[in-house]
């Protein structure tokens, strides 16, 4: 999650198991990680934080990481990440990595 306050990062770490929070440089918020497999483990945690700290879109953010060495130079965005979309709505950024920065 993006641009959230501390109070916020600090409730998404003890509510959200494997959540973390991080500093945003120059500023007084932070930037809330929160790694999703694809069982959803912790989609029903993620959507109370949600509701409860009236997260806007502005402050979501779905990071898909991509190999590039991809044969076809496709990239296919897991299925799971649909599931989570309409849980949640968030703006969806690919990375695309080298090997050596994955």
């Amino acid at each position: 999650m993006l641009k959230l306050d501390k109070f916020q990062g600090i409730t998404l770490k003890r509510e959200i198991n494997g959540a973390s929070y991080a500093p945003i440089s120059d500023s007084h918020d932070v930037i809330g990680l929160v790694p999703v497999n694809a069982s959803l483990d912790n989609l029903d945690d993620l959507n109370i934080f949600f509701v409860r700290q009236q997260i806007t879109l502005e402050q979501c953010d779905i990071l898909v990481k991509v190999n590039p060495a991809a044969p076809d130079c496709q990239i296919q965005v897991p299925n799971f990440v649909n599931k989570l979309l309409k849980h949640i709505d968030c703006t969806i950024t690919i990375k695309v990595c080298n090997q050596s920065h994955i």
